[in-house]
Order: structure tokens, then sequence, then C-alpha cells
């Protein structure tokens, strides 16, 4: 059901994008049933999350309006949005970039550093999506407002306004986000699109004064560090499938690793990294895989919930687990250790160079 919905979202997106191109003025209402249908297939499962991190094939455009839809929903879900005010976060994902379609589209496929005219005339489109959209219907000015704030940051080096701060609305930082992280992980002409939890670590250490905190915190406890369908590798060596995650422990999802066969056949079991403070994940070794986590529809599970009953874990285990400014820092660590690492051997390399280029020169004397 979640491919078949996506591809037929993508082809109704895509009718709103040549209704722009052609200057007509768009019909936004089988967008909000859009929405309604998006909100609800995320309530019943993570068919839609996983597909949405799995970098799905298309046009790049209108799948980037649809992951963002899914992403910010899912964010939105976990900062407490409910009802008309979670279906309209819904609405504005799948149109919060539709002002691209107003520029010449050689800007925004050129390979190569545009020059300031040209990152001007691009830094516009939020502003032509809100005009497009204002134009639709009175009725849909706040979403013409979200859309104009949605490439805004909380540091003032967004566009197109500067704004900073609280001057634009957390709607619209949730969308910035869920931006950001799409881009990341897909594929881009002068990069390889990297991992979910490689995006992830990159939003929580690079972009920490970007948005604000909740806001990414938001992102991490709803898709983890290690979302839903990605292969992980554990510190006992085995390999497993995250099938669930734990929002209060977002480097601790819930993992079905295989085992051998057996006389009954094919066996698996589920490991919930919440509950094991000795087994951890080490590695991940590929991105969410449609298809790979199997949904009940009518599971009474909540989608993202947390599994196992918190009582039975330490306080001590639970303040070392909890706290995005601790998992940051860690990483933060890891990284700044790497590079010390290799400029430590970089320096090694280059004192044992120095020093065979002065054994040749004393050999040349003698």
């Amino acid at each position: 059901m979640s491919i078949s919905w996506y591809r037929e979202a993508e082809g109704e997106l895509r009718q709103l994008v040549l209704a722009i191109q052609r200057q007509h003025t768009i019909c936004l209402d089988r967008v909000t049933m859009l929405a309604t249908d998006l909100v609800a297939s995320l309530k019943r499962s993570e068919a839609l999350t996983v597909l949405a991190l799995s970098s799905p094939s298309g046009d790049p455009l209108l799948t980037n309006l649809l992951n963002v839809a899914i992403v910010a929903t899912k964010m939105g879900m976990r900062l407490g949005y409910f009802g008309e005010e979670l279906e309209r976060l819904a609405m504005a994902g799948l149109v919060h970039d539709v002002g691209l379609c107003a520029v010449p589209q050689s800007l925004v496929t050129k390979e190569g550093r545009l020059t300031p005219d040209e990152q001007m005339l691009l830094e516009q489109h939020p502003e032509l999506g809100y005009e497009a959209i204002k134009r639709a219907a009175p009725e849909y000015l706040w979403l013409a407002q979200v859309v104009r704030a949605a490439h805004e940051r909380s540091n003032g080096l967004g566009y197109p306004n500067r704004l900073r701060g609280r001057q634009f609305s957390e709607m619209a930082q949730i969308i910035g986000v869920a931006d950001v992280f799409d881009a990341l992980i897909s594929e881009r002409p002068y990069r390889r699109r990297m991992l979910p939890h490689e995006a992830i670590q990159e939003l929580m250490v690079a972009e920490r004064l970007t948005f604000p905190r909740e806001i990414v915190k938001a992102l991490v406890e709803q898709l983890s560090v290690y979302p839903l369908g990605t292969t992980v590798r554990l510190t006992t060596g085995e390999t497993g499938l995250v099938v669930a995650v734990n929002p209060r422990y977002p480097l601790r999802p819930i993992v079905k690793v295989d085992e051998a066969e057996g006389e009954d056949g094919h066996v698996s079991r589920q490991v919930d990294l919440s509950l094991t403070p000795l087994v951890a994940v080490i590695e991940a070794l590929n991105s969410p895989v449609v298809g790979s986590v199997h949904f009940e529809p009518d599971s009474d599970t909540p989608t993202g919930g947390c599994f196992g009953n918190p009582g039975t874990r330490s306080d001590q285990f639970a303040s070392l687990l909890e706290g995005l400014d601790g998992i940051a820092s860690a990483i933060q660590g890891a990284v700044l250790t790497q590079a010390e690492r290799s400029q430590d051997q970089s320096d090694q390399c280059e004192a044992e160079q120095e020093e065979d280029r002065h054994k040749q020169e004393g050999s040349t004397v003698s």
C-alpha cells in the first residue's frame, strides 16, 4: 500500500507543479486529501517512513516533497501535534518547495557553484511559492506563510528574509529540519548520499546552532539514530535489522537478529538494546530497504513506541542513555578523536620521511 500510495501522490503533486510552471491558479483540495491520507497511514504503520528513508527513485523535486512531508509529520507526532494541526503540518511538507518550479530549472540542476546573482534568484523561490499558494485561496494564507519561512534558520543565516530565533513558526522549523535531513540522504551530483544515521549525526553535530534543539531532538527520537529497516552490526558480532525504535534511547533500537537454521527451520530473535547495557550497535551496514520490515496493520503496539518496561532499567543506565546533548557530545568526541589520530599518523609519517631524507643526505656526504 505504501509504494502505491507514494506513486499516486507523486502524480497528484506533478499536476500541482505543472500548474505553477504554467502560471495557472493551483487547486489545493487534492493536496489536503493527500495530507489526511498521509497522517492516517503513519498512525497505522511505519511503512511510509521506511520508504522515505530508502531514498526512492523518481523526480527529485517530487520525492523531496513527499519525503519531507513524511519525516516532518513523524516529528510533529513526537512534538504533540494531532488532529487538524498535524494534517496542516503534513500539507505544508507536501508543498514546501513548490516555488522551485517557478525558477529556471537550469539553476536547480546546476552542478557547479552558483554565481551571486544565481544564488540570489534561487533564494527567491520560497517567496514565489508563497505567492502561488496565496493566490489559490484566502484560507490557505497560513500555508503560504509556512512555505515562505521553510528555509529560514534560527541563526539568521536562512532565506529569503534572514529571520532568526522565534521570528518564524515552529511548523516552518520542523519542515526545515526534515528538508535538510532528506537532502543529506539523497544522491547529489557532487557527493554520495549519506546513510540515515550519518545524516542524523550531521544534524546533531554540524547543525546544532541552525535549528532549535527540541526540533532536532524530535527527529532523533522519532527516527532513532539507527532508523527502521537499517541493517546494523552489534558488539556481539551479530548483524540484525532494526524493527522498532526506542524514542527515549535513540542509540538503542529493537533489532531482529537472524540465527542459524535449526531443526525447526529459520530462527530469529528480537533484542531490545534499551534493556541490554552490554550490547550495543557498533555500525550501520546499509540504508533502510523497502519491504525489509513487515508491519501488522492491526497491531496495538504504538508506532515508534518504547518497548519493554522502563521500570526494569536502573536509574544509572537510564541517565546514561538519556539526553541528546550526551549523544551529540559522544559523536563529536569520536569525530575529533579520529581527526586527532589521523593528524598523529600524518605527523609520524612526515617525521619518518624527514628522518629518511637526513639519512640519505648523510650517506651522500660520506
